[in-house]
């Protein structure tokens, strides 16, 4: 069983990322083509030695980034439009600490719109899985597991993205959600601000979705994208100016 380590080297990675990589390992091995189908989520799950809630979030990140697709009780199968994971994953443009600004700006304007087109498009049972991830997200703030919370934010954001029935959208939510992971895990190493705040406004978001409020849903994203990017400004500030913490803005 090829069970999957943890990483204890280099910038944070959400583990379903890392499922992701394993996953297109396989395909390459097994030499799969477009339109062959893979092995279950439970098999793939045994494959790797992680659950089956972990292999469904890897394989909604393969499917938005193209490379893989879903057939309702039919199972997985490889693209025959993706593009190899590697080259999502190891992006051409920097991660720039300078640019930080407009990522957040960038982030906030393709959000707001995925909101907007999931609150038309989503689905039952992705409703239903972004709630699983929103419950996920709160227990994890609860416990203080940041790990756990990263791991349930992104599901979150990247479920709405998911939802908007837009591959190109989901791609680009998927795209700028890891550079802004990279560059905060460079710049700040990490630190994800108050999880219970940010939780709370993702259980904000999902309400004003589930009941169809999509001014409250779209307010309700901007300002949660403005209180990370508020949050990455203060840990900024308290590295750059440790002698000035207790300063009020």
């Amino acid at each position: 069983m090829a069970v999957v380590s943890e990483e204890s080297k280099g910038p944070y990675q959400p583990r379903y990322e890392i499922i992701a990589a394993k996953l297109i390992e396989i395909i390459q091995s097994a030499n799969l083509k477009p339109g062959d189908r893979l092995p279950t989520e439970q098999s793939l799950g045994e494959q790797l030695g992680v659950s089956r809630a972990m292999v469904r979030e890897a394989i909604k990140l393969l499917t938005a980034s193209g490379y893989v697709r879903t057939k309702r009780g039919s199972g997985i199968y490889v693209s025959d439009g993706g593009r190899p994971f590697a080259s999502t994953s190891n992006l051409a443009i920097p991660a720039d600490p300078e640019h930080m600004l407009a990522l957040f700006e960038f982030r906030s304007m393709q959000e707001t719109q995925t909101v907007l087109l999931a609150i038309e498009r989503i689905t039952l049972p992705e409703l239903r899985a972004l709630e699983q991830s929103l419950t996920r997200n709160q227990q994890a703030a609860e416990m203080e597991q940041t790990d756990t919370f990263i791991e349930s934010d992104d599901a979150f954001h990247l479920g709405i993205a998911q939802a908007s029935h837009n591959p190109f959208l989901a791609e680009t939510v998927a795209t700028a959600l890891r550079f802004q992971r990279w560059t905060i895990e460079m710049v700040t190493g990490g630190a994800p601000g108050s999880m219970r705040a940010s939780a709370e406004q993702h259980t904000a978001i999902f309400l004003a979705m589930k009941d169809g409020h999509t001014k409250d849903a779209v307010q309700g994203m901007k300002d949660h994208i403005e209180m990370a990017l508020q949050t990455y400004l203060h840990e900024v500030r308290k590295r750059l100016l440790p002698d000035e913490q207790s300063i009020p803005e």
